[in-house]
């Protein structure tokens, strides 16, 4: 098994942000690297479990905190004060970069799980001929439709309290349905994992969790706004293999979600989409009472398409 080597690396983007990066590497020459995108109100050193296991098998990893995540400089729920959504897509384009840089013949495959999914895809948008496969986790198809009154909600309340206010009806919108489903519970995060380990751990971690404020929301919905078309869907090369993984508990997505986004990039014309539902799963899989399975799993078709 290859020993990991973890460090740190900050990257400046155009407008002076800096781009914190975590990578581990093996020992040796890799055979491909993974670029992983984390989720909404946590950082990219809790995959840290998922990097080792992938170096195991001969990986590099990189990952990066997203703007008003983790070690992010600046202020902590917030984008950026104009075209959020772009530049944290252009941050993973940086990554991307350097990646390329370090590793110039090496396959890279992302794996973008949860709000980084759709950060992902609206990567693969524009610079899908990068990559060599795509793994969705915790994902859904964003209904254009559904996404209105809170689009709508975001602009008054940017509006009322400013692009940097935190609105907590806003919050309780985003996040209050997402516990309902499992009972008893616990603590307000139940349905990130059945392993209570995992969710005590998740509580515990001054770096996850709110607040957001209205301007990252108004942000966020408005990415999803622009992927919720199959428009938008077919910028994606057809011929990129695209894993859609999830819990089938999961209030995300689960089992409809992401079966609806799978059908969007198979009307779509995409050749090579793969759906895997883990039942009973929920959010985060790799932190599942079955994650072991999950990540095998998950390697297992990176190392197919390596």
């Amino acid at each position: 098994m290859n020993e990991s080597h973890h460090e740190e690396i900050v990257l400046a983007a155009d407008d002076g942000h800096k781009i914190h990066v975590q990578s581990w590497k093996p020992a040796g020459d890799p055979v491909g690297v993974i670029q992983l995108l984390h989720g909404l109100g946590e950082h990219i050193k809790r995959y840290e479990r998922f990097a080792n296991a992938a170096v195991g098998r001969g990986y590099a990893v990189f990952g990066h905190d997203h703007r008003g995540h983790g070690v992010s400089e600046g202020e902590r729920g917030y984008f950026a004060d104009e075209n959020g959504w772009h530049k944290v897509v252009e941050d993973v384009r940086l990554v991307n970069d350097h990646i390329r840089d370090t590793y110039t013949s090496k396959p890279v495959f992302l794996v973008a799980h949860s709000m980084g999914s759709f950060i992902g895809e609206t990567f693969a948008m524009h610079y899908g001929a990068r990559l060599k496969g795509l793994l969705l986790s915790g994902s859904s198809w964003p209904q254009r439709i559904q996404l209105l009154p809170g689009r709508l909600l975001a602009k008054l309340e940017s509006w009322r309290l400013g692009k940097r206010g935190n609105s907590g009806l806003i919050n309780a919108l985003g996040f209050s349905a997402f516990n309902r489903r499992f009972r008893p519970v616990r603590t307000e995060m139940d349905w990130l994992s059945r392993d209570e380990a995992e969710v005590d751990k998740y509580v515990a971690d001054p770096l996850c969790g709110g607040p957001f404020t209205c301007g990252l929301w108004l942000d966020f919905l408005g990415g999803l706004f622009e992927l919720g078309s199959d428009h938008s869907v077919s910028r994606i090369p057809a011929d990129l293999p695209i894993l859609i993984t999830g819990g089938g508990a999961d209030p995300v997505g689960g089992e409809k979600g992401m079966t609806r986004l799978a059908m969007h990039y198979m009307q779509t014309l995409h050749q090579r989409v793969k759906l895997k539902i883990y039942p009973e799963g929920r959010h985060e899989m790799l932190n599942e009472v079955n994650r072991e399975e999950v990540t095998a799993d998950w390697l297992n078709w990176i190392e197919a398409h390596t």
